[in-house]
């Protein structure tokens, strides 16, 4: 047989056997991917302490959900429906010796959507201004105002306090606010 017609054979041959083998599938931990497809887009979906990136689906999929899990699938897809835009305008006064966090309220989501019921989160540090918030410092806050009732922070150097404040709405939360915080410090008188 005529090697310049084998090849070509051959190279079909391995082609087709390529797009036929299985997909191998992932399990353990409780949770099990054994169906696979073929489609386009990507992208990243967080939430709930997990984060799934580089995804393949079709796009404008919309949410995908069951159990616990929600997927927004597609690389097209638009925000986040009914995440709230973060809060703007944060602002740290001073109230009866107590800090006072005040902020305009939020009424939109991220895609520019009226929401209903949003709540708020303060999350505070003390001494870190670059702190990555960790668990809030109080939650479901209803009004657009916290008034701190820890005193220590406007009156011992030692307690300076950082805030940010994030919108939640539908268990959806927003991005952080900018950074504010207290600023006591200790004069020590000099010597003649």
């Amino acid at each position: 047989m005529n090697m310049r017609r084998l090849l070509p054979t051959l190279l079909l041959f391995l082609l087709q056997l390529s797009f036929t083998l299985p997909a191998l599938a992932q399990s353990g931990g409780g949770y099990d991917l054994d169906w696979w497809t073929v489609d386009g887009g990507g992208g990243e979906s967080a939430g709930g302490g997990f984060s799934l990136s580089g995804s393949a689906g079709q796009p404008d999929a919309g949410a995908l959900s069951g159990s616990d899990f929600e997927l927004t699938g597609g690389f097209w897809h638009g925000p986040l429906a009914g995440k709230p835009k973060a809060v703007a305008d944060l602002t740290i006064t001073k109230d009866s010796g107590k800090a006072k966090l005040t902020w305009s309220a939020v009424t939109e989501d991220i895609g520019g959507n009226a929401i209903s019921g949003v709540t708020y989160n303060v999350y505070r540090a003390i001494g870190d201004p670059y702190f990555t918030p960790g668990a809030p410092y109080a939650t479901d806050v209803t009004d657009t105002f916290f008034l701190d009732p820890d005193t220590n922070v406007l009156t011992d150097s030692a307690s300076n306090a950082f805030y940010i404040v994030t919108a939640v709405n539908a268990g959806l939360e927003s991005e952080d606010s900018r950074r504010v915080g207290t600023f006591v410090f200790d004069l020590v008188p000099g010597s003649s």
